[in-house]
């Protein structure tokens, strides 16, 4: 074993007093950390010395699975094998959810209030999500704790991003309903919703969920949020004359995390997403429009490129029809190509999981439009101060989140409950 991973063994093995128990695997997978980085987290599989092992290799009840960050040393996960915890060390128990979160600052050198919050609190359980003086961040992280009938501790994880108020562009919060209003009317679409115990799509009109800057004058998406550095938006419909005949040869991609101890010590440093340049988008381009003369040679005019990003040493194509519908479950495609050469190798087209809802019967027509549906939901739109990460600044800027809870149903005018859909 490397002298470095070693290191980190013992020491995890002194802080949990983990005497009783042996070391069984080890792995170092890379972490999403922040917006511009990732890190190193050494996964450890602790067997009590005591268990019976099966023929299938399976994790015996008892064991614990433990993930430290190889620089930081600080705990990512902590997961004991069917609830069952045999550790002796001092852990926070079910019932004093103050010490829980004493427990949490010092193993993960956030501060409870300034950097992340209390937002469910059951018997046995607590979660957490990242904040910055109780206003929440996105992207954002998250913290959960878990406990077994005996009270003791049988998960802790922490992912995520958890920004600190260096990372803040501070100022009052400035929304109001009326700068808000033309907003969330623009955000008013018309949505079918496949309801599974009636076999039928439902058309509701709903208010697609938005971030809008302070100062009002700018929206950020979901998808522009939660995605990749890389990410670049695109509408370019694919066209061709000529077919090609030979089908695309698929090989095997490797997305795993799993590094080896030379590539997670080889730099402490933070590796940023680059997006693809001018040059590498037309090469890109080509590509895409090569795998879909061969394995969609019919479609010309039908798909469009939506996205393009990296992922690991692949770049990744997001294909959509030219003229989708408004059904939440809707068809794309998307091509894994070699980051370097720029050579088709593999896709995932989720005809599949449509073709799952194709018996469905058809949505009433509307008999309202979205006008009058959004008359119905004004009052119920919710606008909540957020921190919202900006990639051109790189940092978190204040926003409204806009979003509303409630649907109108198209043919009767209903005021409907989304989550009970």
């Amino acid at each position: 074993m490397d002298v470095r991973i070693q290191e980190i063994v013992d020491f995890t093995a002194d802080k949990f007093k983990l005497e009783a128990f042996h070391l069984k695997r080890h792995a170092i997978y890379r972490e999403k950390i922040d917006q511009n980085g990732e890190s190193f987290v050494l996964n450890m599989e602790w067997f009590p010395n005591d268990a019976i092992i099966s023929d299938d290799d399976l994790n015996p009840a008892g064991t614990i699975s433990i993930d430290i960050d190889i620089h930081s040393k600080l705990i990512r996960r902590l997961i004991f094998v069917e609830g069952e915890n045999k550790l002796e060390t001092d852990l926070p128990k079910a019932g004093n959810t103050e010490l829980a979160i004493e427990w949490i600052e010092q193993e993960t050198g956030l501060e409870f209030g300034r950097q992340f919050k209390l937002v469910q609190e059951e018997n046995k359980e607590l979660f957490f999500q990242a904040a910055v003086d109780n206003i929440s961040v996105f992207p954002s992280g998250s913290i959960q704790v878990r406990f077994n009938e005996g009270h003791k501790l049988t998960l802790f994880s922490i992912d995520g991003h958890f920004p600190n108020e260096d990372q803040l562009n501070w100022e009052p919060f400035a929304l109001t309903p009326e700068k808000i209003e033309p907003i969330a009317k623009a955000q008013t679409k018309l949505l079918e919703i496949p309801l599974e115990d009636e076999e039928k799509w439902k058309a509701v009109y709903g208010i697609t969920t938005v971030f809008v800057t302070n100062d009002g004058d700018k929206t950020i998406s979901y998808e522009q949020v939660e995605s990749s550095e890389s990410y670049t938006q695109h509408d370019l419909v694919l066209q061709w004359e000529k077919t090609i005949e030979e089908p695309l040869a698929r090989k095997d991609i490797d997305l795993s995390q799993e590094v080896t101890v030379e590539e997670a010590f080889a730099s402490k440093d933070a590796l940023v997403d680059i997006p693809l340049n001018d040059d590498e988008q037309k090469q890109v381009i080509k590509t895409v429009q090569n795998f879909m003369q061969r394995e969609y040679p019919q479609a010309s005019g039908d798909w469009k490129l939506a996205a393009l990003w990296r992922e690991k040493a692949y770049i990744i194509a997001e294909l959509r029809p030219t003229k989708p519908d408004a059904r939440v479950i809707d068809r794309k495609i998307k091509l894994l190509m070699d980051g370097a050469d720029y050579e088709a190798l593999n896709y995932v087209d989720n005809q599949a999981l449509v073709d799952m809802f194709k018996h469905f019967e058809h949505a009433d027509e509307p008999k309202f439009s979205e006008e009058e549906a959004f008359e119905k939901l004004a009052k119920h739109i919710d606008i909540t101060p957020v921190y919202v990460f900006d990639k051109t600044q790189n940092r978190y800027i204040l926003c409204g989140k806009v979003d509303c809870g409630y649907g109108v149903d198209s043919f009767s005018g209903e005021i409907i409950l989304l989550d009970e859909l």
